[in-house]
C-alpha cells in the first residue's frame, strides 16, 4: 500500500454509511454532485441544492469531496489516480462511477479554493531518532572527571536529535534533552491509549 493509499484510507471503517449509496449512483450524476458539493463547502449558494432529488447519494458524494479536500490541504504532492481508484472500488462505485470520480478528484483547480475550516495540519509520514554523544564525550575528555561526574555529563549533555517527515514535504527536525524525548514518548503513548479507548466507545462507531 502506497503512503497516499495508506493515507486516503485511514479510517475506512467510518465509511459503512456512503458504501451502501454508493452503488446506486450514476455515471452522469458524479460531475454535477462534485460541482455542488463544492460549492456547498465554499458556501456559494446554489438553488439546486435545495430541490435535490437524491439528496443520499449527493451526500455520499459530498462526503468523498470534504474528505479529499481535507486530506489535500495536508499533503503537497498530487494524488495518484490508481490510489483514488482503489479507494474508490472500496467504496463500492461502479467502474463507470470510480473512472469518472477519480479523474474529478486528481484535479489540481478541485483544491484550489479549499475553505478555512476543511484545511487540516500535515500528518506524519515517518519518524526518526539517533542519539547525539558527541558533546558529552568532548566534556568528557576535557574534564576527566569522576564516575558520578561522567554520569552527570552523560545525562544531562547528551542528546536525542528527532526528525518529521510531514506530508506536506517538510523535513522538521527538533533536538532534544533525555528528559524531553522521555516526555515525547509518554505524550505520545497516552495519546495513542486515549484514542484507543475513543474508538472502542459505542458512541464513537458508527453503523
Amino acid at each position: 500500500m502506497s503512503e497516499h493509499l495508506e493515507f486516503i484510507s485511514e479510517n475506512i471503517s467510518q465509511w459503512s454509511a456512503v458504501s451502501k449509496v454508493t452503488p446506486e449512483i450514476q455515471k452522469k450524476e458524479i460531475r454535477p454532485f462534485v460541482i455542488l458539493s463544492l460549492k456547498e463547502l465554499e458556501g456559494i449558494e446554489d438553488e439546486r441544492l435545495s430541490s435535490l432529488m437524491n439528496a443520499e447519494k449527493f451526500a455520499a458524494v459530498r462526503a468523498i469531496v470534504r474528505h479529499f479536500a481535507r486530506l489535500r490541504s495536508a499533503t503537497k504532492s498530487l494524488w495518484g489516480q490508481d490510489d483514488v481508484k482503489t479507494f474508490l472500488d472500496g467504496l463500492r462505485f461502479s467502474p463507470e462511477c470510480t473512472s469518472e470520480l477519480s479523474v474529478l478528484l486528481c484535479t489540481e483547480k478541485l483544491y484550489e479554493n479549499i475553505p478555512k475550516h476543511l484545511r487540516m495540519k500535515p500528518g506524519v509520514v515517518s519518524l526518526q531518532w539517533k542519539i547525539d554523544v558527541s558533546l558529552s564525550q568532548s566534556t568528557i575528555e576535557t574534564e576527566n572527571p569522576s564516575p558520578q561526574r561522567r554520569k552527570e555529563i552523560m545525562h544531562t549533555l547528551t542528546h536525542v536529535i528527532v526528525t518529521f517527515v510531514l506530508t506536506d514535504g517538510q523535513i522538521r527536525t527538533y533536538r532534544l534533552s533525555i528528559s524531553q524525548f522521555h516526555e515525547l514518548r509518554y505524550v505520545i503513548a497516552s495519546a495513542l491509549k486515549n484514542m484507543i479507548i475513543l474508538e472502542r466507545r459505542k458512541c464513537m462507531k458508527k453503523e
